[in-house]
């Protein structure tokens, strides 16, 4: 079940991508990120169905979270970048490379071998509020490190840094989720009472607007791929410390844990920085439209070009 809620949450994130993409694709391209484009975009259907896409998402992530470990749910949600590249492919009949080709299969197979080789198991561990402000502070540190990094150098720097500070903080929010859903199932007393649920969302909103500014101030390809692939590793490192969470050990395991994960940050980060990937993602950008091109849109052209 685990794996199931967990590509879920990455197959809802995929099509939220897609259709929040689609509610801008008529948005006046000075609008920029502004309030003008978000009034626009609350105006658009398609756009608010991604939005609530987005949040089933976040509930089959918080179901994978409570039932499943850190070091597996968090590494299979980077399978949203294939489910886009197979939803462009095969919805909207876009066009693929050998990058986006090759990226997919490199993060595909690495994943599973991952999965199979390390054999994650979920940690028993639970912690205490002390290990909670140790770790939470060693996090808030690393992301406040990396925004300090981001004040100079190049604009592809600055969002390459403010993408990895936002990607630290949303490591720290799954690992709070997970807590909360522990919470939730003992009622909406203890949920309310205990400061997982808050620290949630002041470390969401915090990580939230650290990658609305990675998005803003550089190449988006930039702070897509440190958004992507950190989270991963971080979440690990958070599972193994908090809830002790743990990989198989020995030689060739690890040999084959230590391979996987290459191939699947190769394909991750041949998929996030390529053109088709990134400009679904990216509002601001006209070079890539998607409206009028997925099957339903194209069935209905047809149907209307049949009556004439």
């Amino acid at each position: 079940m685990v794996i199931v809620f967990a590509l879920g949450a990455a197959f809802a994130n995929a099509l939220a991508s897609i259709c929040q993409r689609l509610g801008v694709e008529d948005a006046p391209s000075a609008n920029g990120p502004s309030v003008s484009l978000v009034r626009h975009m609350i105006q658009r259907r398609i756009w608010l169905l991604g939005f609530a896409v987005m949040l089933l998402g976040f509930v089959a992530q918080t179901a994978a979270l409570h039932v499943g470990a850190l070091n597996v749910v968090q590494p299979l949600l980077v399978s949203e970048l294939v489910m886009i590249v197979l939803t462009l492919r095969f919805w909207f009949g876009a066009p693929l490379d050998h990058r986006e080709t090759w990226g997919a299969v490199l993060l595909s197979v690495g994943l599973a071998i991952f999965l199979a080789a390390a054999s994650p198991t979920d940690g028993s561990q639970s912690p205490s509020n002390a290990e909670w402000l140790v770790a939470m502070a060693i996090v808030i540190a690393g992301a406040t490190l990396f925004v300090v990094m981001a004040r100079r150098g190049p604009l592809w720097w600055r969002a390459l840094s403010l993408g990895a500070a936002a990607s630290v903080g949303f490591a720290l929010t799954a690992a709070l989720t997970k807590a909360v859903s522990n919470l939730i199932v003992r009622g909406v007393g203890p949920l309310f009472s205990s400061w997982p649920l808050y620290a949630l969302a002041v470390i969401g909103l915090g990580s939230f607007l650290l990658m609305q500014s990675a998005f803003q101030i550089g190449p988006f390809t930039a702070s897509q791929s440190t958004l992507i692939l950190v989270n991963p590793f971080v979440s690990m490192g958070i599972g193994f410390v908090l809830y002790g969470e743990h990989l198989r050990g020995g030689v060739v395991f690890v040999f084959l844990e230590v391979l996987s994960l290459i191939a699947m940050v190769i394909g991750a980060l041949g998929l996030s920085t390529s053109t088709l990937v990134a400009n679904v993602h990216d509002e601001t950008s006209d070079a890539h439209l998607l409206a009028g091109r997925g099957r339903y849109a194209r069935w209905r052209r047809e149907q209307e070009e049949s009556l004439i």
